[in-house]
């Protein structure tokens, strides 16, 4: 059915060659029209210093004047032959269109942005409270802020996390009123190398404060307003979720069974999505254009009767359009989503009034309108990953579909699935890497075996949804139940194939541009030999492998010692010629190593072969461990704890790093008696307030220092 769906979206077939010629005769405008949209938004987002809001607002203003005086001259001054003037003109408002709107997304340029100068701020819950443990996370609009009892009104966002009562936690949804403390605080960036950054991943939703605080700072306030459309979605998507939990026995089959239908996440085990990612059907957990499609196609049949006369079959068009808009709706209005259902819409309409498009032209006109909704659509990862594949699929999907023919009948639909795996694989492959940095290498096998299983479940699953009866619902769960568990296992023997994925595979922003040059290049090449392209593929590759070349070179001969910046722990890696060696304290937590140690050394393509903790004694060609003495390569180390503070020696020690651990009780003073070192590092073990008296003491006696809680981490070239 998925085959159906792609189908009669999208009549394959578009060469290159075509594909060029559509875009400079004019049959894909808003193809042509959506780059200076991109290159605009871009521009704002790396570079927003180059021109102000106000100045981009009088520069659009002056473009449409232009536009306006160059159409009344159109026809009496003959521009039709001059047509790439009105051309430029439409260009360079589309340009400033993006630049602009980008830059007024984001809400600190506003007067009005909320500030800490009140005494409590009015903030309105907008996405779906996420519960984990006893921590509840949103993220709310701050609609007012209240000063001496006088309220006046703010803009902007703010994440929230919120600490519940062990005993009275109270539950909160969409469109909840709170009364919030001013104590939030800005984003921190990533401190150490390869961390997550979420300061950007939150600023590309608009939010740049967070806060967190305890159930009885906030108050919860009545509002009846909250009851928005969004509101009633999400407690329908509540309820349905509710059922699915009832009548599905096994806890794992039931939240996959809301993700799948619903794309209600909140319940899904780590362990399933890591067995997907690595099979490579991660697609299956994000509601996207797959399942609006087998919506459309089960919708379609329900509403086969409709087609008899062209007033019915528009009828029947728009019912079909306002439900997958409305299934939209109940599954968050993803990227994702919002791009299959525009692009569906178009299409349907296009059938009933027996108009047909460009289907490159559908893809541009669903990112045209939503980046014109929210520029900062475009730097949303499954926003990214939605638009490639449907390319992928379009151009590639025929050109692999053909290069095997098979006469059996039922071979051909299973080639035909691989082939639509192979194109979207092929074309955002690099992206996946650059984000995820796993590459699954049996994502073919996985796919083919699990195609029928999902439409089967989301035909099932629709049915189940929309059934009232508990005579229907039992045995239909229960089917749903072990349909949802034998697919669950298929894909876990496959995760646990000999290597069944790559991973630790870093790549930076540039080897990425020049996979996608490379990819286009060798796309031309394929359907249209060209010798300008054919050297400027060869170029390409030459630069990529000398990139990577020399960028395993510089891994082979790196030699670094890393003090993690964290918060309560301490932890040093020393990498050299590709193994790591850390040490910590006690045994490490898998949060620690799965978010922080293990991304810093695979970014540097350093294996981890050795964990230690504090105190142990080792040694090899490089370094030396003595308990809290440490020496790796020329660089000498003395970590000071409380143990040392009763100790005195008779001569003055030399080193070139002092480590204050364990909130050791001395004064800086008395240790630069006995000890010489360079440069002092306070970890993240120690308590605030020392931390704080030894970075005053450390200004007052002008010694180098440097906090690993809160700032960079301390890397040193050894």
């Amino acid at each position: 059915m998925g085959i159906c769906v792609l189908k009669y979206v999208c009549s394959f077939g578009i060469s290159f060659k075509q594909a060029l010629d559509m875009f400079y005769k004019g049959e894909v405008p808003f193809v042509r029209l959506l780059v200076p949209l991109v290159v605009g938004i871009l521009f704002a987002w790396f570079w927003p210093e180059v021109l102000p809001a106000q100045w981009g607002m009088g520069g659009l203003l002056i473009t449409l004047i232009l536009f306006a005086i160059l159409m009344v001259c159109y026809q009496q001054r003959s521009l039709y032959r001059r047509s790439w003037i009105l051309g430029g003109v439409i260009h360079v408002f589309l340009l400033l269109l993006g630049y602009v709107l980008c830059l007024l997304a984001d809400q600190r340029c506003h007067a009005s942005y909320f500030t800490t100068d009140a005494d409590a701020f009015l903030c309105q819950i907008t996405t779906e409270p996420k519960l984990t443990g006893s921590t509840i996370r949103f993220q709310a609009d701050v609609i007012q802020g209240i000063k001496n009892n006088n309220t006046y009104q703010t803009k902007g966002q703010l994440a929230i996390a919120v600490k519940l009562d062990s005993i009275h936690p109270f539950q909160l949804f969409y469109g909840d009123l709170l009364l919030v403390p001013p104590t939030f605080k800005a984003i921190d960036p990533p401190f150490n190398p390869a961390e997550f950054d979420f300061r950007s991943h939150w600023a590309k939703r608009g939010v740049y404060y967070q806060t967190f605080v305890g159930q009885r700072q906030l108050s919860l306030l009545k509002q009846e307003s909250r009851k928005s459309i969004l509101f009633y979605a999400l407690q329908l998507r509540r309820k349905l979720v509710q059922k699915i939990n009832t009548y599905l026995p096994d806890q794992e089959a039931a939240s996959l069974a809301s993700t799948l239908l619903l794309g209600y996440r909140v319940d899904l085990d780590k362990e399933i999505v890591d067995t997907y990612s690595q099979t490579g059907t991660m697609h299956v957990l994000a509601v996207s254009g797959m399942h609006v499609g087998i919506i459309f196609l089960f919708l379609r049949f329900l509403l086969k009767p409709l087609n008899k006369n062209n007033r019915m079959r528009i009828m029947g068009a728009f019912l079909i359009i306002a439900l997958i808009w409305v299934y939209a709706l109940l599954t968050g209005f993803s990227p994702s989503v919002c791009r299959a259902t525009t692009m569906l819409s178009f299409v349907v309409l296009g059938r009933a009034f027996q108009r047909s498009a460009s289907r490159y032209n559908l893809v541009a006109i669903s990112a045209f309108l939503l980046l014109l909704y929210n520029p900062l659509y475009l730097f949303d990862v499954g926003f990214q990953l939605s638009y490639l594949a449907v390319i992928g699929l379009i151009y590639f999907q025929p050109k692999i579909y053909r290069m095997i023919y098979f006469k059996n009948k039922l071979l051909q639909p299973i080639w035909n699935y691989a082939a639509l795996a192979l194109a979207a694989q092929l074309v955002t492959f690099p992206i996946s890497i650059y984000y995820f940095h796993q590459f699954p290498l049996y994502f073919l096998l996985s796919n083919v075996l699990i195609a029928l299983p999902v439409v089967l479940l989301m035909y099932g699953g629709v049915i189940f949804l929309l059934v009232p009866f508990t005579m229907i619902l039992k045995p239909l769960g229960l089917i749903l139940n072990g349909m949802i568990l034998l697919m669950n296992a298929v894909l876990q023997y496959i995760q646990a194939l000999p290597f069944a994925h790559l991973g630790g595979l870093w790549i930076n922003t540039g080897q990425c541009v020049l996979l996608y040059l490379i990819m286009g290049c060798f796309a031309l090449l394929l359907f249209q030999a060209n010798r300008k392209v054919f050297f400027a593929f060869i170029g390409l590759v030459v630069i990529l492998l000398m990139n990577i070349t020399y960028q395993l070179i510089q891994n082979q001969n790196r030699h670094e010692l890393i003090f993690f910046s964290l918060k309560k722990d301490a932890v040093i890696a020393h990498l050299s010629r590709g193994q790591g060696t850390v040490i910590g304290i006690g045994s490490l937590s898998n949060k620690t190593l799965d978010f922080f140690i293990r991304p810093a050394l695979l970014s540097k393509g350093t294996l981890l072969v050795k964990r230690m903790s504090f105190g142990d004694t080792a040694q090899s060609a490089t370094y030396r461990v003595s308990s809290n003495w440490m020496q790796f390569g020329w660089f000498r180390i003395l970590r000071w704890t409380s143990a040392f503070d009763s100790l005195r020696y008779t001569r003055q020690i030399r080193v070139d790093a002092l480590l204050l651990s364990g909130n050791p009780k001395v004064k800086l003073s008395e240790i630069r008696n006995t000890i010489d070192f360079s440069v002092l590092l306070i970890d993240g073990t120690n308590k605030s307030y020392c931390t704080r008296r030894w970075e005053e003491e450390a200004k007052q006696l002008q010694i180098p220092y440097h906090i690993l809680n809160g700032a960079k981490a301390f890397v040193v070239k050894l």
